[in-house]
Formats: structure tokens, C-alpha cells, sequence
């Protein structure tokens, strides 16, 4: 073999093939519809959710924490100076112990609206309803309409995504946990007045 001949061989040998877009494209698109997937797996989302509810009762729990600290102090500060504290302090004071009390029976409210689920496809639901519901500390202002729930929870338009939201729906619907409008509005209807609702643990507390 002539000496021209190898060093052409020699570097089509250590360069490497020029990478095919086509192949690069088609890979990137099939981890994105895998994550996707993934991602609308119920029982991923049943985790990713009791995460998040976690995360909010320990931040709930930790705000909790550092204004019972903050109150206290104020309140041993009068105290060594052998005078109450000013009204306004005190207003304050009770201000903030009202909205601890409020964000707490709202986290309970929530945890027991969640708890009537039946399914992990109704979880879902619920967790949306609750985003609306201001007894479950929901922030949402605007109405949950039915199309909205479905274009939420099944964002493909796949027909037995939709059938499953459907069914989760009715479920809740005929269970007397849900109500739907004849306009369409999603709403969660009150919780049964139970003991035992009424002694679910605050968050940062220990389930009984």
C-alpha cells in the first residue's frame, strides 16, 4: 500500500464521523416523549405531589416557629421592663396568631379533602380543586371549569387520558365530594363535620 494511502486511512481512523442531525434529533425527541410520559404517570405524580404538600408543611411549621419565637420575645422584653406590651404590639401580635391559626386549619382542610381520593387519578383532580378552594388555602381566584380540568390533566387530548379524568370526575361527583355546575364550575364541596377531621395534626406535628 502506498505511503499516501495510509496516511489517509490513518486519519479517516481518528476522525470521528460527522454527527447525523436527523439521528440526534429523533434521540432528543424520544427522551423528551419519555419524559413526558413519565411525567404524566399518575403515580409519579401521586409522589411529586405528597413532596410538595410535605415541603409546604414543613415551611408552614418553620413560619410557625419563628413568629411564636418572635412573640415570646417581645413579650419577655415587657415583661423584664415590668410593662405590657403596647396595644398595638398586641394587635399585631394577635393579628399574626389568627393567620397561623387560619393557615393551619386550611393545610387540615386540605389534607382532608385529598384523603377522600379513591385513586391516584382522583388525587389529581382534588389537588386542582383544592388550588381553587379558599377553606383548603387555595390561591387560585379564577373558576375551575370541567374543560379546564381536562385540558390540565390531560393536556394530550389521548382519549383514555381524558376517559380516566372523566371517570375520576363523576366518581367524586356521585361521592358527594365534588360538584359540578350546570355551567361547568368544579367546586369541592364541605367536608362532613367529623371529630375526627377536627383533630388532624398542624403541620410539623406527628400524625396520631
Amino acid at each position: 500500500m502506498k505511503l499516501r494511502t495510509l496516511i489517509r486511512v490513518a486519519q479517516a481512523v481518528r476522525t470521528p464521523e460527522p454527527p447525523d442531525d436527523a439521528a440526534e434529533g429523533g434521540k432528543q425527541a424520544g427522551v423528551r416523549a419519555a419524559a413526558e410520559t413519565l411525567r404524566r404517570d399518575p403515580r409519579v405524580q401521586q409522589v411529586t405531589g405528597g413532596l410538595r404538600e410535605r415541603a409546604r408543611d414543613l415551611r408552614s411549621a418553620a413560619a410557625a416557629r419563628a413568629d411564636q419565637h418572635l412573640e415570646k420575645l417581645i413579650q419577655d422584653s415587657h415583661a423584664r421592663r415590668g410593662a405590657p406590651a403596647p396595644a398595638q404590639v398586641t394587635a399585631l401580635l394577635d393579628a399574626r396568631r389568627r393567620e397561623r391559626e387560619a393557615q393551619v386549619q386550611a393545610s387540615q382542610a386540605r389534607r382532608a379533602l385529598l384523603a377522600r381520593a379513591g385513586s391516584a387519578e382522583q388525587r389529581r383532580v382534588l389537588s386542582l380543586v383544592a388550588r381553587h378552594t379558599p377553606w383548603t388555602g387555595g390561591t387560585a381566584t379564577q373558576d375551575l371549569r370541567y374543560t379546564a380540568v381536562l385540558d390540565l390533566l390531560a393536556p394530550t387530548g389521548h382519549p383514555d387520558e381524558e376517559m380516566a379524568v372523566h371517570r375520576a370526575l363523576w366518581s367524586l361527583a356521585e361521592a358527594r365530594v365534588l360538584a359540578v355546575s350546570p355551567h361547568g364550575v368544579v367546586t369541592a364541596c364541605a367536608l362532613p363535620a367529623s371529630p375526627a377531621l377536627r383533630q388532624l395534626p398542624a403541620p410539623g406535628e406527628p400524625d396520631a
